[in-house]
Parts: C-alpha cells; structure tokens; sequence
C-alpha cells in the first residue's frame, strides 16, 4: 500500500530543457535529511501569514540538553514567548501557514538565550544542492489511493530549482515515486502537496537525469543544543548547573499551573457572582490563592531569554 499520496491532479505539461545550473553548496543536513548541532544564525525573518490564513499544528520537540524557550516572531521582528520547553518533551503549538518561530535556551551561564532554532512554517523548499549520490533503486510499484480511514500529515514542496523534479518516498530499500500525476516532473516555481506520516523520508531528483539534489525528513521540529555551549556545559564547576536550571524549570512550571488554575477559579467565582454557586465556590478560591501563596516561598528566580523572570508567582506572557 503506498505510503504517500499526492493532492490532486496536475494537467499534462510539456517538459521544457533548460541548461544545467552549478550546484549549490548546501548544509550536509539537505542532503541527508538529518538534522545537525551547529549553532544557528538569526536570517532576521519575520512572520508573514499567507491568505486565506488557516491554522495548523506544528509540533516542538526539544533534544537540547536545556530548557528552551519557544517564541513566536511577529510581522515587526518581535518575540512573543509561547512557554519553556523541558528537555525530551514534545508539545504542539496552533500557528498560521507563514508564521516564524524561535527557540532560545534557558539555562545558567553563557548558553543562556542562544538562538537554538529559527523555522518558518511554510513549504519544504527544493534546492539544487551537490549532495552525495546513493544509486536509485525503484520500487516499482502500482499506484494506490489514500486510506480514508488514516489521519494523515500534510506537506508542501516547492520547487526552487532551475529544472523538473521528481519526489520519491525511501523506505530504506528502494524508492517509490509519488509525483507520478506531474507529468515529466514538478516544474520550477511550482508546489506539490502531499499527504504523507511523520517519520516518512523523500528523496528529490531531478526528473531528466535521476541525480539526487536533496532529501527530506517529515518530522517534529527539533531544538538542538549547539555543540559550543554543550561542551561548556560539560565542563562546568560541579558538573550540575543544567540539572539546576531543569529543577528550576519544573518548580516554576508547577507555580505557572497553580496560578492558571487560580485564574480559572477565579473567573468561575465571577461568572457565578449572581448565583448561590459562590458561596461555595469563594471559600474554595481563597483556601487556594492561600495555598499558593505558600509554596511560592523558596522557589528560585530564573530569567527567561525573553527577559521575564520565571519566579513561582509570575506567569508567562502569552504571545499575539
């Protein structure tokens, strides 16, 4: 059963010969479709929603060896923090075909509020790299329709080479091609939606000439730590100032949902302020707010890249 399947049905075209272009000098990562440890530089991107705007998930994962905060990157170049991310957790954030989000590291010493990510969301854009060139193996198989029954992950490609492309899904062994509705390729400037599963791997060639220009992984957006700061970490004083910063992390987060909760009840008390519901619900609020109030005590300050200071009572700005 195929795997990925496209979306819609593209006219019949006339393959057009065009020179061919010297290659680019792409990260390792494009050729690959792994992902790689080297410190990120901010391009300055701004986020830029496409019309009509519809929402969508997209999912953070963070393989820092820290704390990272996930900030979402306004039309004017602003970030709006959207909440810390521990290390090894996954969490899915709604966003707009467009936006562009930044990840920062929260921790103690000099790797504190370095840029570990910046991602726009948007189409995989297909470039002309000069990468390595496994043999081609096809897998030769019929063309399948979509399982209606599946819960698919979409992903666009677009094609910024200067010639065809053809897109395969590798499954370890051999390839399957799935724009087999372009007709002598997907033509430059132009995008191909798919319906695809996390984890699927693709290998872009050009449709003439079968050489490999890049390889795509469809999956979570991953938070690396930069191999710079991790070697510092490494050889901290005491060898525990990240296990700290993560304990720090885990206390203020377990304040920040004690005071999300305050703000619940407190706007139930509210809603209720006209009925006889309050006064049960206000002797509850109060012996909580008390509550909270006391383990705020001790819980240690930690400053966030955005600038705000995660003690126990003080909640994260939650971005536009």
């Amino acid at each position: 059963m195929r795997r990925v399947f496209p979306v819609g049905l593209a006219a019949a075209i006339i393959l057009v010969l065009v020179p061919a272009a010297a290659l680019e000098a792409c990260p390792p990562s494009l050729c690959s479709g792994q992902g790689e440890g080297s410190c990120p530089v901010s391009q300055g991107l701004v986020s830029k929603p496409s019309l009509p705007a519809a929402r969508e998930n997209v999912y953070f994962r963070n393989a820092a060896p820290y704390p990272a905060e996930l900030q979402r990157v306004d039309s004017e170049g602003n970030e709006w923090p959207h909440g810390i991310l521990a290390p090894g957790m996954r969490r899915a954030l709604s966003t707009l075909h467009g936006d562009v989000w930044r990840a920062r590291a929260v921790t103690e010493g000099p790797a504190n509020g370095r840029l570990l990510l910046e991602h726009r969301i948007g189409a995989v854009a297909i470039r002309e790299c000069d990468c390595p060139q496994p043999q081609f193996v096809d897998c030769s198989k019929p063309v399948s329709k979509a399982d209606p029954t599946f819960t698919y992950d979409p992903i666009v490609f677009e094609n910024h080479a200067t010639e065809p492309v053809d897109l395969f899904y590798w499954n370890g062994t051999c390839e399957e091609l799935i724009s087999w509705d372009e007709i002598g390729g997907v033509q430059p400037s132009q995008s191909k939606p798919l319906l695809s599963f996390q984890g699927h791997s693709f290998r872009l060639r050009s449709a003439a000439s079968r050489r490999l220009l890049m390889t795509h992984t469809l999956n979570d957006v991953v938070i690396r730590g930069c191999s710079d700061e991790q070697k510092l970490a490494r050889v901290s004083p005491d060898g525990l100032s990240e296990l700290r910063a993560e304990v720090a992390f885990f206390e203020v987060e377990e304040a920040r949902l004690r005071q999300s909760l305050l703000a619940e009840l407190t706007r139930l008390a509210t809603a209720l302020s006209t009925s006889n519901a309050t006064a049960t619900v206000a002797p509850w609020l109060s012996s909580f707010a008390a509550l909270d109030t006391r383990a705020q005590e001790g819980v240690p300050q930690l400053v966030t890249p955005s600038g705000s200071v995660m003690a126990a009572g003080g909640l994260l700005q939650l971005g536009k």
